[in-house]
């Protein structure tokens, strides 16, 4: 599979509801402002040096991704909408002779970060799910950094605690139903057991409310099918949380079955 092929593909969408704010219109007109997702999420990526649209005489190779796509649905109904979505592809790999680079992790974090920002800055958010395209023979190895990180994770109001359901799809060729239990023993070593995993089943009848269909990217995903699902229980719900899940998922799918292909890994909380 290419590095700059469809194979380099990352595609996530946030969904949920927004309420846009009561002056978003007055201040667009006001400033000749014509913003959507596609320019904040750009304006946004650039604030935190995460992604630059700047033209170089090279390869722009400090990049975690490079924009492709980005759009949303912000009806006004009070409805679960997919409310952001990102369309991006993973810079190649640095070649420095001598020297052997380790992959970088999947930018979910940072994607979503961009995203959530984007919509905060036209309206409050409730969010109810994430999904994510991943492209696996891209992931580098996460198992220690999503090990040193559910400390975070664990230091939050018991009072907030949140049920989230969490499927993953795949070819079917991949048969990663036989290996749900292996997938299920990875997620909790990640996750120190701060995130709660049991295996659903039957996963193709398990129902996700906080996501609206059809997802972005269905034709990168084309042939995939849902092979895994989990009910897990984290002590918050956030988009910190849905990305350290999406993570952490497609990490041990990853790492249980040696996958390369993409898969989609979603997160959808209790509407």
């Amino acid at each position: 599979m290419s590095d700059t092929g469809p194979g380099a593909t990352l595609i996530v969408g946030l969904h949920g509801v927004l309420d846009r704010h009561p002056w978003i219109d007055r201040v667009n007109a006001e400033f000749d402002l014509e913003e959507d997702v596609f320019s904040l999420a750009v304006k946004r990526a650039s604030a935190y040096a995460w992604s630059s649209t700047v033209l170089t005489d090279g390869p722009a190779t400090d990049n975690l991704w490079d924009h492709n796509d980005a759009d949303g649905d912000w009806t006004q109904d009070g409805q679960v909408r997919q409310l952001a979505w990102l369309q991006s592809s993973l810079p190649r790999p640095l070649n420095i002779p001598g020297r052997r680079q380790r992959p970088r992790r999947l930018p979910v974090l940072p994607v979503i970060t961009v995203l959530s920002d984007a919509l905060r800055r036209v309206g409050t958010v409730r969010l109810t799910g994430t999904h994510a395209l991943v492209p696996l023979h891209r992931a580098g190895d996460a198992r220690v950094e999503l090990a040193e990180v559910a400390d975070w994770f664990a230091l939050a109001d018991p009072s907030g605690a949140a049920s989230l359901t969490v499927t993953v799809s795949a070819l079917p060729s991949a048969d990663l139903g036989a290996r749900a239990a292996e997938i299920r023993d990875a997620a909790l070593e990640r996750t120190y057991g701060y995130l709660a995993v049991e295996p659903l089943k039957p996963a193709a009848a398990v129902q996700t409310p906080g996501l609206a269909q059809p997802l972005a990217g269905v034709v990168q995903a084309e042939g995939l099918r849902r092979a895994l699902a989990y009910r897990c229980e984290a002590r918050e719900w956030s988009t910190d949380v849905a990305a350290w899940a999406t993570e952490v998922f497609a990490d041990s799918v990853r790492a249980a079955t040696g996958l390369s292909g993409p898969i989609i890994v979603t997160v959808s909380s209790d509407v």
